[in-house]
């Protein structure tokens, strides 16, 4: 016996749903970039629409990063020379001494070495530096005080006394320098000062801020083969008294007999430049 199958034709309740569907807008709100989302039943793709800064708001930000760096890249710059600074003493310091330790090794005690007898005579620094210095330090030239650049170089970073002109300038591969300043000698002294500028020619060009003192000193049996300051400073062991003097000194390097605190303030706190540094 045959049976009428089912009626599977769809309800009308459906059919009216799927009509509805199909002729309306399915409007997908997405996040993020995509605003709208438009699909409809005679196109098959799909339409963006992405945000935008607007020229304003751009010319705003830009302002907004120009007036930050205006303030921040002083105080880095400041402190990347402070560190290049304290950096370089501290070579300059360790290389000095080690250079002059090794030289006593083959010519005995300082106190038996030969200092030139003249007052800053160039042909007595550079018999001095030539035996005791040269032989132990690498990468160093001499300007002599007969060449006219040499006499540039003084004129514009070691220019404190006309008669210092005529000394000779040693210069690093680093492109600092110093010169040697001598105060006399005899069988029971001898005072050997050091003008080392950090960057030689390039500016401040000033003492305290990128020229700093050491010196090598003997009083009979008291010996400094190397120490940063000057005969009235090397051997302060006080930092308030250091810090003090290191005020007083100015930067102009012969404005007080305390000229060299600054550089032995510096090497007492390690060879950092401290906020309480004054000059930088």
């Amino acid at each position: 016996v045959l049976q009428k199958s089912p009626d599977r034709n769809p309800s009308p309740e459906l059919l009216n749903s799927l009509s509805s569907l199909s002729n309306s807008t399915l409007s997908l709100k997405g996040r993020g970039r995509v605003k709208n989302s438009l699909f409809t039943p005679h196109t098959s793709r799909f339409t963006f629409r992405k945000a935008a800064f607007t020229l304003a708001e751009v010319l705003i930000t830009l302002g907004i990063i120009g007036v930050v760096a205006a303030m921040t890249l002083p105080s880095i710059s400041a402190h990347y020379r402070k560190k290049e600074i304290s950096v370089r003493l501290q070579k300059f310091s360790s290389t000095m001494l080690n250079a002059l330790n090794r030289a006593t090794v083959d010519y005995g005690p300082v106190q038996n070495w030969k200092y030139p007898s003249k007052q800053n005579d160039p042909d007595q620094i550079n018999e001095f530096v030539s035996t005791y210095l040269f032989p132990y330090l690498q990468g160093v030239k001499i300007c002599e005080a007969g060449d006219t650049r040499c006499q540039n170089i003084l004129k514009n970073t070691f220019d404190y006394n006309a008669g210092d002109n005529a000394s000779p300038v040693y210069i690093f591969e680093d492109g600092s320098c110093f010169k040697l300043l001598t105060g006399g000698a005899s069988e029971a002294f001898a005072n050997i000062h050091y003008l080392y500028d950090y960057n030689c020619i390039a500016k401040p060009n000033l003492h305290n801020k990128d020229i700093f003192d050491f010196l090598t000193k003997f009083i009979g049996t008291r010996v400094k083969i190397f120490a940063a300051g000057n005969w009235q400073t090397y051997d302060i062991s006080d930092r308030n008294t250091l810090l003090e003097y290191c005020k007083a000194s100015g930067t102009d390097g012969v404005s007080s007999i305390y000229s060299g605190a600054c550089t032995r303030l510096l090497e007492y706190d390690g060879w950092e430049i401290k906020d309480d540094y004054p000059w930088w």
